[in-house]
């Protein structure tokens, strides 16, 4: 069965030239007007992908994506987020809102159909694996099903999947170093498709630390030119 692929964006003329480019690709395409009927549309039809416009008359695309990925059912489909302002800053805005990419407007089909093919590997990728044994770092326990993290005697739950899984990686490489672009191909299953991809890596390192209490000399380190590593403190 064909992937399916939601666009969210009120350009209709936008929408049917992406739409045309995906099915070209044999991709399903499912089409929303505003952030709301996105919302309704992805709780809906479950697709595989959504591909996201940043600026939109009533909900914007920060609130469509912040709404997607704080509910668990919808929390794992990827987002591609487009914007025609390429507003310094906003790329970091949309990955701490848990956007998985963002392109800028005009984008070409190619370079939208490679990052699709890329997030969508990724997913496919996720639903094969089999789900590790957990992991015990010094006082840090990960357990991977439950997606629970234990540290001492206190546990935290509240680390998304990625996020998690993140950690979990760098558990199991511990001491040792990792760089960013290593991070992203093991933790998301594809090559890093983008500066921006890479940028992905440390949201993800900023928000584990906020939710874990984490100085960033604590635990989750940075490597100077060497990326991070999982070190327990002495």
């Amino acid at each position: 069965m064909a992937p399916k692929v939601l666009l969210v964006d009120d350009d209709a003329s936008f929408r049917k030239a992406v739409g045309d480019v995906l099915a070209l690709e044999g991709y399903s395409v499912l089409q929303a007007p505003s952030g709301k009927a996105g919302i309704l549309a992805v709780q809906k039809e479950m697709p595989e992908l959504v591909i996201l416009d940043l600026i939109m008359p009533g909900m914007k695309g920060l609130e469509v994506c912040q709404v997607l990925k704080q509910d668990a059912a919808t929390a794992r489909i990827p987002i591609i987020i487009l914007t025609g302002n390429d507003k310094e800053g906003q790329d970091i805005a949309c990955l701490d809102m848990g956007a998985d990419d963002y392109l800028t407007k005009p984008v070409k089909s190619a370079r939208l159909l490679a990052y699709a093919r890329a997030l969508l590997r990724r997913n496919a990728g996720e639903e094969r694996a089999e789900p590790p044994a957990a992991v015990t770092v010094g006082a840090l326990s990960l357990d991977y099903p439950r997606k629970l993290v234990k540290l001492g005697s206190k546990e935290y739950q509240h680390l998304t999947p990625k996020e998690f899984e993140l950690l979990y990686f760098l558990a199991g490489r511990t001491p040792k170093p990792t760089e960013r672009a290593e991070v992203y191909r093991e933790v998301w299953g594809v090559e890093a498709p983008s500066e921006g991809a890479l940028k992905t890596v440390e949201v993800h390192v900023r928000r584990i630390r906020l939710k874990l209490g984490w100085k960033s000399d604590q635990w989750l380190v940075s490597v100077s030119g060497r990326g991070y590593a999982l070190i327990p403190p002495k």
